[in-house]
């Protein structure tokens, strides 16, 4: 976890269901990258909304520090030896890239990630919308009972399960801080803790990523989203630091 986060207050635990909120393009696959990375925890990854190529880019300029334009320009060139190499370190992150799966597969993967490496330290969902499961509605409550079977999931494997979300219409350009009431689907009621992510900064003086806790049942939170911690986020490097 990030000092700044854990100074906030707020832990990652294993055996609890966390939600992590933005709008699109505002780093919140960033940041849960960056923490499976930087964590070393076993980690069983759901990217139903980036490909392969994409989370192969952005993890090599996470772990090389070169930008996704020159990972992408190796690759094409057929030039990824250093890429590759540098990626060897980081078996401990396990993918599933289908773009809608179903929580039978999730289950599965879960389990065949458990048979050789032990029930997984953390499961990334990216994003909780993704996910088929028309027996439980495409509504509000649908996706609220989405995030109880998650919470089951998370108390069965004792693995940290982290979803990732979107937010409502007037918080989607990711400027200003976002209330627990602007998560969409108003699905709060059954994580421990919420986070939801807005920028700060610009191109040129530099970017930072900025983390809300506005749901924690372990310490303290700001449902307003207006007390954050400010993390320095290089997105052309997909690199978030304190």
């Amino acid at each position: 976890m990030f000092k700044a986060i854990s100074e906030l207050g707020v832990t990652i635990r294993q055996g609890q269901l966390h939600l992590i909120a933005a709008g699109p393009g505002t780093g919140k696959s960033a940041l849960v990258l960056n923490l499976a990375l930087k964590s070393g925890s076993r980690t069983m990854y759901f990217s139903a909304d980036s490909d392969a190529f994409t989370q192969y880019v952005r993890a090599a300029a996470n772990v090389t520090g070169w930008t996704t334009a020159d990972v992408e320009a190796a690759i094409y060139a057929g030039q990824t030896a250093t890429l590759d190499a540098a990626l060897q370190s980081y078996g401990h992150i396990r993918w599933n890239f289908d773009s809608s799966p179903n929580l039978d597969e999730m289950e599965q993967s879960i389990t065949a990630y458990a048979m050789i490496y032990g029930y997984p330290a953390i499961v990334l969902v990216d994003n909780v919308t993704n996910v088929d499961a028309p027996e439980m509605g495409e509504d509000h409550a649908g996706l609220d009972a989405l995030c109880g079977y998650f919470h089951d999931l998370a108390r069965k494997t004792e693995s940290a399960v982290i979803l990732l979300h979107h937010v409502t219409g007037p918080f989607n350009d990711g400027t200003a801080p976002i209330p627990l009431s602007g998560i969409k689907g108003q699905i709060g009621r059954v994580p421990e803790v919420i986070l939801t992510l807005h920028r700060g900064g610009t191109e040129f003086e530099g970017y930072c990523l900025r983390v809300s806790a506005v749901k924690n049942r372990g310490g303290k939170a700001d449902a307003s989203g207006f007390t954050f911690a400010e993390l320095t986020w290089q997105p052309e490097r997909m690199q978030i630091s304190d």
